[in-house]
Order: C-alpha cells, then sequence, then structure tokens
C-alpha cells in the first residue's frame, strides 16, 4: 500500500518514433508495427521473456512501451507459453472469454505513462500509504519496502542516489547497486508510487538485480521477471538491512496442539521478540500460507500473501500489519476473527492472541551479520 519536489530528474515524457510519419495510436498497430524487433529469435512468436526484454528496453517509449506492458500483464496472467502476430490480433478483434483484455490494459499502460512523476522522491518523506503493488507478484518484497517507509523514512530516503545520465545507486545492505532509471512500460508494471516518484520501482528493481544474479538457472531474463513471480518476504528484508533474519512461527497456535499453559508460554515468547525488535527499530515482516490448512480464515485478508509489520504495542498487546495492495475494509460488525478488521491503505490493528491465529510466520531483523 503523501509533496516538495527534492530530487527532479528533469525527464521529459518521450514517445515512441518509428520510421512512419504517424506512428500507430491503437494497441494492434503498435503490435504490428513492434511484432518484429520484439521477437528476437524470429520464430514468429513472442516468448514471456522476448516480452520481459521489450518491458525492460530503454528504447521502448510511449506507446510501444503501453503495448509490451498490456502484453506483458496478459501474457503473466493467463500463463500463455507464446504468441503470434496473428493471435494477438484475434485476440484484440474477437475476444474471447478468457482472453486478456489488451485494449483495456494499452489504455491504463498509456495512462501511466502519461502521468508518472519521473523524480525519484516528490515528497519530503516518503510513506507507506504512497506505496501499492503494481502488476507484479512480489508483495514479499514491498513488505519490506513497507516497513521501512513507517518506521525510518529517512533510511529508506537514503537508500537511493540520483546519478547523471539517468542513473541511480541503490544501496541495499552496504551494497551499492548502479541501475537505470525505470523505463515507461516498467513503470506501467511495478509498484504504484501513486505520483511519489520512483523510489519503489527502483527497488523492485534493485532487490531483482540481486536475484538475478543468484539464479541457478537462467529461466529469468529481467530484474522484474524474477520478483514478479512471488518469493518470501524473508531474503528482501535481509539483502535490505544486511542481517541475519530469525522466523518465529505461529503453526503450533493453530494446530490446537497447545495447552493453555503452553499457549500462553509461546505467546509470551512471540511477544517478547515483538517487544525486543521494535524497541531496538528493527524491521518485521511476515505471511500467510495458501489456505487449506489450519489457520484461521478472516474476511478482508489474504492468503498466501506477504505482510509488513509495523508496529507492536505491548501494552494493549495489539499488532499493526501492513498489506503491500493498499487496501481498504470496513468489517461487518465488531472488528475480530469472523469479521475482519478496519483497514485503511492496507493497516490494521488486531489482539496479538488473535493474530497468531492466521498469521504464518514472524521473520525479525537481528543484530547479526548476513551469511
Amino acid at each position: 500500500m503523501m509533496r516538495t519536489t527534492i530530487l527532479a530528474i528533469g525527464l521529459t515524457v518521450c514517445f515512441a518514433t518509428n520510421t512512419s510519419a504517424q506512428p500507430p495510436q491503437d494497441f494492434a498497430g503498435q503490435v504490428r508495427q513492434n511484432f518484429e524487433a520484439w521477437d528476437t529469435d524470429h520464430d514468429g512468436k513472442l516468448s514471456p521473456n522476448e516480452v520481459e526484454r521489450a518491458v525492460a528496453d530503454p528504447k521502448v517509449k510511449g506507446n510501444a512501451a503501453a503495448t509490451a506492458a498490456a502484453l506483458r500483464r496478459g501474457v503473466r496472467a493467463q500463463g500463455i507459453k507464446s504468441l503470434s502476430l496473428q493471435q494477438i490480433l484475434n485476440a484484440v478483434r474477437e475476444p474471447a472469454k478468457g482472453t486478456p483484455k489488451y485494449e483495456a490494459m494499452y489504455k491504463t499502460a498509456q495512462e501511466r505513462i502519461r502521468t508518472a512523476h519521473r523524480e525519484l522522491f516528490v515528497s519530503d518523506q516518503p510513506t507507506v500509504e504512497c506505496i501499492g503493488q503494481g502488476h507484479l507478484g512480489d508483495c514479499f518484497l514491498l513488505a519490506t519496502l513497507g516497513t521501512v517507509a513507517v518506521n525510518d523514512p529517512q533510511r529508506l530516503k537514503a537508500m537511493f542516489k540520483l546519478l547523471p545520465e539517468e542513473k541511480v545507486e541503490v544501496s541495499l545492505g552496504g551494497r551499492k547497486l548502479t541501475l537505470d532509471l525505470p523505463t515507461d512500460a516498467e513503470i506501467c508494471i511495478g509498484a504504484q508510487n501513486r505520483n511519489d516518484g520512483m523510489w519503489a520501482v527502483l527497488f523492485e528493481k534493485a532487490v531483482g538485480t540481486i536475484y538475478l544474479e543468484r539464479q541457478k538457472t537462467p529461466n529469468h531474463v529481467t530484474p522484474l521477471s524474477i520478483v514478479g513471480v512471488g518469493g518470501s518476504p524473508h531474503l528482501p528484508l535481509e539483502l535490505l538491512t544486511g542481517h541475519a533474519i530469525k522466523r518465529t512461527g505461529c503453526e503450533d497456535f493453530q494446530r490446537d496442539k497447545l495447552d493453555a499453559e503452553a499457549r500462553d508460554k509461546k505467546l509470551a515468547e512471540v511477544r517478547g521478540k515483538l517487544t525486543e525488535a521494535f524497541r531496538h527499530k528493527r524491521l518485521i515482516v511476515g505471511g500467510t500460507a495458501a489456505l487449506g490448512g489450519k489457520q484461521t480464515v478472516v474476511p478482508g485478508l489474504y492468503y498466501n500473501h506477504s505482510y509488513g509489520v509495523l508496529a507492536f504495542n505491548d501494552k494493549t498487546d495489539e499488532v499493526t500489519f501492513w498489506n503491500p495492495f493498499g487496501n481498504r475494509y470496513t468489517p461487518k460488525g465488531s472488528p475480530g476473527l469472523t469479521t475482519g478488521y478496519a483497514t485503511e491503505h492496507g493497516r490494521f490493528t488486531m489482539p496479538l492472541t488473535e493474530a497468531v491465529m492466521w498469521f504464518g510466520s514472524f521473520s525479525i531483523e537481528s543484530n547479526e551479520p548476513a551469511k
């Protein structure tokens, strides 16, 4: 899941230049014009990785970038292995049930490119309300970013440094990465900074760059493609802080294996770890398992999903969470496990005794260096 300009990049929104005097404005026309260039292996089809490369290409701008972003969304959402030019045009001309809505996604991307603020930061201080998960499955990554925005916004701001020639230096856990600014298409599919600059998408690119270096087989070809398939919030938190992350699970509370005394003891352990972490300004993230386990299913909450843990009040024994979707939810009746919890911009608070019934685990930053 807020504006005085601090670092102005001074970019002009550029639109695609083509050999024709009047480049096509419609999605189908753009596909026809760019298909051959994007089909890099010349097999007459666009693979997901070829689409990903078009999204990451800084030379692909404006309407061409909006086209690449729409194709990327459609291909990934539908699990499409390849697309011929005719298949794309047929899907636009006679859309069948279940076919990606390319035209609508194209128009959304055009608007995003047109209105995006290209500064690194717009607000004096970054806030979690500016973050919204885009069209990538990277809640695990944004959960970490949200916790930093709430607990140490100046630390977040210091992670990014504008360099000459449209480059940005991103510092993660003591490591410095030099990255290109987000492309037009990356702006369309990456985290939504809600017109507060480019910092959230650059965080995605920075973590994705490290993930690419570490992948054992070359399945992914761009930073956003590798973080867009999901993961655990544990590793992004380790990369950002440079510290080892310790897991505290909630599974025992959900398996009905604890008697009253054991439950109280286990709760005291979790309570102590949360209190200690926030006292020392250490970051906490976590997530939920997929549906089908022993966890309580709570209205308004998401499963197989990552959350930032923003605060713990040891006086009221309440935990504050943040959903990277930045959603809003109003329970019908008194808040609780059966009705859900009032949520604004993804934030909601509940008793720890109820949190452990649906939450999977807390990943807590330690003071030990990461291995």
